[in-house]
C-alpha cells in the first residue's frame, strides 16, 4: 500500500484503525500540515497509533506528556511511553 499523501486520504485511513496513518494525523495535528494545527487532537491521534505499539507515536506521545502538549504533564507517563517507544524498536526512545 503506497503511503497516502493527501490530508483526505489519511484521515480515511486513520478512521479505519492504521496505525501508520493515525500517527501520520497526530502529527498533521501537531504541525499544521494541510489542516489546522490542534494539539489535542494531535495527542488523541497519537494515542490511538501508540496503543497498536507504533514506535514514533508512543515517542511523540511520550513527549506530549513531558511537555504538556495538549495533555497536563506527566513524568511517569512520559517515561512508560518513551519506554515503551524504545522497546519498539525506536532508537529517539533511549532518552530516560
Amino acid at each position: 500500500m503506497q503511503d497516502p499523501s493527501t490530508p483526505e486520504e489519511v484521515i480515511s485511513l486513520a478512521n479505519q484503525g492504521n496505525a501508520k496513518s493515525q500517527y501520520k494525523l497526530g502529527l498533521m495535528h501537531e504541525l499544521g500540515m494541510g489542516i489546522e494545527k490542534d494539539l489535542s487532537q494531535a495527542f488523541i491521534w497519537y494515542q490511538k497509533s501508540a496503543d497498536q505499539d507504533y514506535a514514533k507515536a508512543q515517542y511523540n506521545l511520550g513527549i506530549f506528556y513531558a511537555l504538556a502538549k495538549g495533555v497536563e504533564k506527566n513524568i511517569e507517563q512520559s517515561k512508560h511511553w518513551i519506554r515503551k517507544a524504545n522497546e519498539n524498536g525506536y532508537s529517539g526512545g533511549s532518552v530516560f
